[in-house]
């Protein structure tokens, strides 16, 4: 005995090829009316003219579609080049601030313990003062502090412009989308036309069938 899901599937699958064969025939039946009615010598012309403007519309159509699609890919390559140019601008600045910042060090370093020696008399030997020690131990904690601010620094500025990067990024993807829809608006309107003329041509057909009659 047959579940209910296979009888609902078994008429599903009649409804569909009823549907089939009926949207055939009245495609084909559409076709041949189509036919008959270019046959006749008053229509010959009008329908060329339809033919004309149908063609058009979709040549305007497809035309449109094209450029705006060109536009929008084009001001997103701009908008995508842009930001790899920031980004790379801001990874090279950071990188120049925090080398800079290690030069700054090292030479403070560097200047500490010359000033340490010259302090202690020069000699690795002679026992060393505690005012020069503690000196030396400042300068070396001044010049890690600076370093450590320094670094802090880089990074803050490397983060603005990496978010002033990605904001514009944003901005200039929504701009050439907000592009892209004012000219697809443009494209509906023109297919709204076609549909216009499609209704003038249901129109053309009872006329036409009033003529063979």
């Amino acid at each position: 005995m047959a579940t209910l899901s296979e009888i609902t599937e078994g008429h599903s699958k009649r409804i569909s090829k009823i549907t089939r064969i009926r949207d055939d025939r009245l495609s084909e039946a559409l076709a041949a009316r189509d036919r008959d009615l270019r046959a006749l010598p008053a229509a010959a012309a009008l329908f060329d003219t339809f033919d004309e403007q149908i063609a058009e519309a979709r040549d305007r159509q497809l035309a449109t579609g094209a450029r705006a699609e060109s536009a929008r890919a084009d001001a997103l390559g701009e908008v995508s080049d842009a930001l790899a140019d920031a980004l790379a601008e801001a990874h090279r600045v950071r990188r120049e601030a925090d080398l800079a910042a290690f030069e700054k060090k090292r030479k403070a370093e560097e200047d500490a313990e010359r000033e340490f020696m010259l302090a202690i008399g020069g000699q690795a030997s002679q026992p060393t003062s505690t005012s020069a020690q503690r000196i030396r131990a400042a300068k070396l904690e001044q010049a890690k502090k600076e370093f450590d601010a320094a670094l802090v620094a880089s990074q803050e500025q490397f983060r603005k412009s990496r978010d002033a990067a990605l904001i514009a990024e944003s901005r200039g993807s929504r701009d050439a989308d907000r592009s892209f829809g004012a000219a697809g608006r443009v494209n509906d309107a023109s297919m709204k036309a076609a549909r216009a003329e499609n209704e003038e041509f249901a129109r053309f057909h009872e006329e036409m069938q009033a003529l063979r009659a």
